[in-house]
Formats: structure tokens, C-alpha cells, sequence
């Protein structure tokens, strides 16, 4: 099982003396269909004719959950940026593109509006059957974006996708001074990786995996037992494992994952993964441990008899997660050839139960 998982955040920011370059301070927000998303982290923007940093308003006050990712495109190398991810505090990796920038193409339009009181123009890009329109200005000789995208137009002001989620500016500010002015972090300290395992590494990071089960057998055999951290019943056909989970954030996202494989088995059979709650007198596993009649009664009114099916002041039915079945065969006989044939070592399923 995975979930979303939140850890404090420490993170530290360099500052060096004021630069020449004239530099911007650009605050995101985010609506749908209208409506201000609540709660939002609102993205950030540094700009100025050297780079542009993309980053977050928690990420600033030192305030962000792990795992979280920056971006930083160097104006001194036309069409360079890195993206950062921080695992934790002490761990980080980024990949380099140079090619990305170079690639996106716009359709420009003659249509103008005023963001910010700045005059903005408008360019139109589709990507994976998204509609994407983008208003940026050139007013104040910097460019940058609230994302990857657009980068090269000018600043980017608005970011308009399929007409209901809507990145917009809501504050524009010069942050030049006498004192000082934001520094990236070095990047020579964060170790470099490519694209798709910088992807994999990221989408990893955001979950925490509690293991259940690993390599168990599940068979009807008289000889198949309990012990110390496994409760086996109905001859071995239903196993129990006792866990704990960490605290959940609200809004977290929860995944069931099983993998089987046959060990001989001549048949396929139906499965199901389900929890036992304990928050009443009476649960589920008294019946298993003592028998049926320790669990509720009900009956429809067609003579028979069903128990353990519905809630009462002192019991609390099981709760399916998944249901699966095993399919025959799979890696136990898979020595056999058949051309043009190639068999699955196991099969997964995974369900998001949220």
C-alpha cells in the first residue's frame, strides 16, 4: 500500500550582494472553472535578464512538505534549464535540458489584455489534446513563466488551460535594492541524472510503501498454521497480518497493490483484499478465531440466513479494498513454449482506494 506522506520541511536559501540586472518577483495563483483553488501553495517566479527561478511561496518561508521540485532556466545559455527536486534535507538531484525550450512552438494571436496593468499578448500551443493559451508581456524586458512552458515569449502572465484552470499574476514586484537579492543554490552540490530517472526518482519519492505481505502462500491445506506476525485461517485460504499506519494527511492519496504468481495451482480463483475494522466490541476476526455465530445476524425474509454483513452498535463488517483474481499457471509453468508467446512472471493489480 502507498500514500501521500508529509514531512517538515528545512531548507536554506543563499542571498548575495545587489547584481546590476534588474530583477522581478512574480506571484502565481490558481483557479478552476472560476473559483480560487483554497489552500494553494502560490508559485513564485525570480526574473531578470540572467535567469529565471521558478519556486513557491512555502518553499520561501521554509514551510514546504517533502518531496518538492524548483526549476531554473539560465538566461546566459540560450534555451538551458535544470529542474531540482528535494527529497529531504539533505537529499537532491536535477536533471539538464537543452533542448526542450527549442522545441515548443506557438501560434500567435492579435488579441491583447491588460494584466496587472501591463499590455499582454496572446500565443496558443496544444499539447496531448490540451488547448493552452498564453498571455506574457514584453514591458519590462524579462522573461519567464510559472512552468517549463513559455519561457521564451516574454513574462508570462496568465496561463490558460482548456478555458477552466487558470494560472494567473497577482503581484508583480521589483526587488532590486541596496541589500540583497536572491542566489540560487549551487548546483555543482546536486548530483545530475537524466530525464526519465529524474521522472521515476520524483514520482517515487511522494509515496511511502507499507508492506503487507511478501511472498506468502495462500492454498486450502490442513497443515498450514499460524506464527508470530501471520494468522492463518479457513485452512490457509485467508491470512491476517496485524499493521499500523502512520498519520494521513487530509487529501492524501491511498493505493492498494497486489501482485500473484501460481505455485501449481490447476485452477484460476477469485480473491479479495479487505481490512478488518476494530473499532467496535465485536469484529470480523472473532468470527474467524471462534466461530460465525459471534457476529450479527440478518436475514431477508427468503429463509436464509447471512452474518457479518451489516453494522451494528457493537460490530463493524470487513471493508474490501480490491478483489482479484489468480490466473493460471503464471510463472509456475512457465517453461512451456508457444511461438510468438511470452509469459507474464506475475500479475499485478493496483487500486486506488482513497
Amino acid at each position: 500500500m502507498r500514500f501521500l506522506f508529509s514531512i517538515i520541511l528545512i531548507f536554506s536559501i543563499f542571498w548575495i550582494e545587489n547584481s546590476t540586472a534588474q530583477t522581478y518577483k512574480i506571484t502565481y495563483q490558481r483557479s478552476y472553472n472560476g473559483n480560487v483553488i483554497e489552500n494553494q501553495d502560490n508559485t513564485i517566479v525570480f526574473a531578470n535578464s540572467d535567469f529565471t527561478y521558478i519556486t513557491s511561496e512555502q518553499i520561501q518561508k521554509r514551510a514546504k512538505d517533502f518531496p518538492f521540485e524548483e526549476t531554473f532556466v539560465d538566461r546566459k545559455k540560450e534555451n538551458t534549464y535544470r529542474q531540482i527536486a528535494s527529497v529531504d534535507a539533505l537529499q537532491s538531484f536535477a536533471f539538464l535540458d537543452t533542448m526542450s525550450l527549442k522545441k515548443q512552438s506557438f501560434t500567435f494571436y492579435d488579441e491583447q489584455k491588460t494584466i496587472l496593468g501591463y499590455t499582454c499578448k496572446k500565443a496558443r500551443t496544444i499539447i496531448n489534446s490540451n488547448t493552452i493559451d498564453i498571455w506574457f508581456t514584453e514591458a519590462l524586458k524579462v522573461k519567464g513563466s510559472p512552468m517549463v512552458l513559455g519561457q521564451n515569449l516574454g513574462l508570462v502572465l496568465e496561463i490558460n488551460r482548456n478555458g477552466n484552470s487558470i494560472t494567473q499574476a497577482t503581484k508583480i514586484e521589483n526587488i532590486n535594492t541596496k541589500k540583497k537579492l536572491l542566489q540560487i543554490k549551487d548546483f555543482s552540490k546536486i548530483k545530475t541524472i537524466d530525464n526519465l530517472t529524474y521522472r521515476d526518482l520524483l514520482w517515487k519519492s511522494r509515496f511511502t510503501t507499507l508492506a503487507v505481505f511478501e511472498d506468502e502462500i495462500i492454498n486450502f491445506s490442513d497443515e498450514s498454521k499460524s506464527n508470530d506476525s501471520i494468522l492463518r485461517f479457513a485452512n490457509g485460504t485467508i491470512i491476517l497480518k496485524k499493521i499500523k499506519f502512520p498519520e494521513i494527511p487530509q487529501g492524501s492519496q491511498i493505493f492498494a497493490e497486489l501482485k500473484t504468481q501460481s505455485n501449481g495451482d490447476a485452477y484460476d480463483r477469485t480473491g479479495s483484499v479487505f481490512v478488518i475494522p476494530t473499532d467496535s466490541k465485536t469484529s470480523f476476526l472473532d468470527a474467524l478465531e471462534k466461530g460465525i455465530k459471534e457476529i450479527p445476524l440478518y436475514t431477508n425474509g427468503n429463509s436464509k440466513e447471512y452474518r457479518g454483513v451489516i453494522k451494528t452498535d457493537d460490530y463493524t463488517p470487513i471493508i474490501e479494498l480490491m478483489s482479484f483474481f489468480t490466473p493460471f499457471g503464471i510463472k509456475h509453468f512457465n517453461y512451456i513454449e508457444l511461438k510468438n508467446k511470452k509469459w507474464q512472471d506475475s500479475v499485478s493489480y493496483r487500486q486506488d482506494i482513497s
